[in-house]
């Protein structure tokens, strides 16, 4: 086809899946393919001027894995070669001292959509997002105040993933696998059938110093990827006394727990805890549980006395 409006005349070549480069096509002649399902790989574009016009065309592809490269200019190749990927949007602009006189028009084929909308004057053309390949393309430029568009056709369409929805707060749960149950204090009478506290005591102390301890708990129930038994954490001074707890333990505080995990030494979760968090860690071989603590409390991975 001929361009009638001016002699500025667009040159361009596709390359195709299995076919490889095709002829260099002009001014809206479909370069590429419709209805063999190829994707388009890469395209050139080049303007053939007339004396005394100074434009120049701009490139930029949007490739599958790789989204938009970076621009090329007249005549470089636009895409990729010999990676079996395929074009899905292009951008293509004017530039010089006569950019201001033309326009250039882009329309493109896409799998499953068909033709779209001339785009023009560096508007996106084809989709992103939406992994369909560009199969052909058609390029020309016009005297500016010229338009191709079509009402009510797209010529671009990009997906935009919605927002994450907001996670559900369970306020059951003190962590992913722990329940505040299983670390609430052993006074609440449906445990013993006596109840000095209402198992949540020193509830500043549990904001501050709980999170830690939680964090920990999760780190070793992901590592051995089985059932963590907490055999104590938090302990009202009262309960701490009942049960023989040396005075001023970390349970006291939110700064302790004990814990058993079936099929695992007291030893080897110890080993672990403190690898996995830095914690301080004590085992007790005859009890057979591992004993927690934050760092600062100044406890090592030993057996304890």
């Amino acid at each position: 086809m001929s361009n009638k409006l001016f002699d500025v005349n667009t040159i361009y070549a596709p390359h195709v899946q299995n076919d490889g480069w095709g002829p260099e096509v002009r001014n809206g002649v479909d370069a590429g393919t419709t209805g063999q399902n190829k994707r388009l790989e890469a395209f050139t574009c080049k303007l053939e001027l007339p004396e005394g016009v100074d434009l120049h065309v701009m490139c930029r592809a949007h490739v599958k894995n790789k989204g938009w490269l970076d621009p090329v200019y007249d005549g470089e190749i636009c895409g990729t070669v010999g990676e079996g990927l395929s074009l899905q949007a292009i951008q293509l602009q004017l530039s010089g001292a006569d950019s201001d006189k033309y326009e250039i028009w882009i329309q493109v084929h896409v799998q499953n959509r068909g033709w779209m909308n001339w785009m023009s004057g560096g508007e996106l053309a084809g989709t992103v997002g939406f992994d369909l390949q560009a199969e052909a393309i058609r390029i020309m430029v016009f005297a500016k105040g010229v338009s191709l568009k079509t009402d009510g056709v797209v010529g671009f369409v990009e997906y935009v993933a919605p927002p994450a929805a907001d996670p559900v707060v369970n306020k059951n749960m003190a962590g992913k696998y722990f329940s505040w149950k299983e670390l609430s204090c052993d006074c609440p009478p449906w445990k013993y059938g006596f109840g000095w506290c209402d198992g949540y005591p020193e509830q500043d102390l549990k904001n501050q110093n709980a999170p830690y301890l939680i964090d920990i708990l999760d780190k070793v129930r992901e590592y051995f990827g089985s059932q963590v038994i907490v055999t104590s954490m938090i302990r009202c001074q009262d309960c701490n006394d009942h049960w023989g707890g040396i005075p001023g333990s970390y349970h006291t505080t939110w700064q302790a727990v004990d814990i058993v995990v079936p099929g695992h030494s007291a030893y080897e979760v110890a080993v672990v805890a403190n690898n996995l968090t830095g914690c301080g860690a004590r085992y007790y071989e005859i009890d057979q549980f591992t004993h927690l603590e934050p760092p600062g409390c100044g406890v090592y991975c030993q057996q304890a006395a």
